[in-house]
């Protein structure tokens, strides 16, 4: 397996590990949301995701399998598509958060349903990339093609939880961990 789909594999965990444990923290029975830790959820989704993670699959991966596999042209369309669609939803989520904050009538439960969809869509895209993408990939690449795709992916260090992560996301992660309450995190 190349480093490039175990770099993929990974950051999908860690993506799905940060929204799965927003949208339970949601669903706990609290009546109001804490704001500031929702907002530093979606930065590190907006910073990583968005920013790192998504172009250099459309870059890369897709770009490649393109080239060698004219079948997975309809898939990289809406995986690509879908990964435009992102940084529209991170801002309806914030413009929801902004709502909370203003104190309007049914912000919170907006931003509960907002987050479980996004949380949803997550789950089919990644299994998108992961059940069809990925195994095209494995069959349709050649040992260059990996080459230059793990050498992309070999750079994508995911700033919340990379082995060099910058100090700005350690310190989110950090507070994710120790504001989430438990299960989540170790949070009061």
């Amino acid at each position: 397996m190349s480093q490039a789909v175990q770099i993929i594999r990974q950051e999908h965990r860690n993506l799905f590990r940060v929204v799965t444990m927003l949208d339970a923290m949601l669903r706990d029975g609290r009546e109001a949301p804490d704001l500031p830790f929702v907002r530093a959820v979606l930065d590190y989704i907006e910073t990583f995701t968005d920013r790192f993670h998504h172009p250099k699959e459309d870059l890369h991966l897709f770009a490649t399998l393109r080239r060698r596999d004219p079948l997975a042209d309809a898939m990289l369309e809406e995986l690509e598509a879908e990964h435009a669609g992102c940084p529209g939803a991170l801002s309806r989520l914030k413009d929801t958060v902004g709502a909370c904050e203003r104190g309007e009538a049914g912000a919170a439960d907006l931003l509960r349903e907002r987050v479980a969809q996004y949380l949803r869509f997550q789950i089919r895209h990644m299994q998108k990339e992961e059940g069809v993408i990925l195994p095209m990939a494995e069959k349709s690449l050649t040992p260059a093609d990996w080459a230059a795709i793990d050498a992309a992916f070999a750079d994508n260090r995911d700033p919340l939880f990379g082995a060099e992560a910058r100090a700005d996301m350690r310190r989110l992660y950090s507070r994710l961990v120790n504001e989430a309450p438990a299960p989540y995190g170790v949070g009061g």
